[in-house]
């Protein structure tokens, strides 16, 4: 004979397996924040970045402003994620409005600032400070 569990039983597994399912899917987005890479890729006639979901680009003809920003370089959070490595989404300052950012937090003090011909400006940054400047330099030669 069969002995069936109680109908209790069958509804706290099943409410486990989707916290399971949830918790799950969290650790693997938050993950993939954190491994996922900032690339800019400089074509012969246009640029492209792309960050997860996030992906931009223009003709170099439509960037109005390039410029490397140093440590001063502030602005305020407003739809954005701040993980342990990376923070990315709208951010709001004097200078630049809101904006796209898209930075890591290891200490990388400057950044390349995108303005387009459209007035949208994004703000990102690499991994160290020396990656960040030759980044700036090889987009400066492509603007040339």
């Amino acid at each position: 004979m069969v002995m069936k569990k109680p109908h209790s039983q069958t509804v706290i597994a099943a409410i486990l397996f989707v916290v399971f399912l949830v918790v799950a899917a969290g650790l693997a987005a938050a993950l993939s924040v954190v491994f996922a890479p900032v690339k800019l890729t400089l074509n012969k006639e246009d640029y492209a970045l792309t960050f997860l979901f996030h992906k931009e680009g223009a003709a170099y003809a439509e960037i109005a402003e390039v410029a490397l920003l140093d440590e001063s370089y502030s602005s305020e959070r407003i739809k954005s994620y701040g993980g342990i490595s990376k923070q990315f989404g709208t951010y709001k300052n004097e200078a630049y409005g809101e904006h796209f950012r898209l930075t890591f937090s290891e200490n990388t003090y400057n950044f390349i600032l995108i303005r387009r011909a459209d007035g949208s400006v994004t703000v990102f940054n690499q991994k160290t400070k020396d990656a960040t400047a030759a980044l700036y330099e090889k987009l400066q030669e492509k603007l040339s």
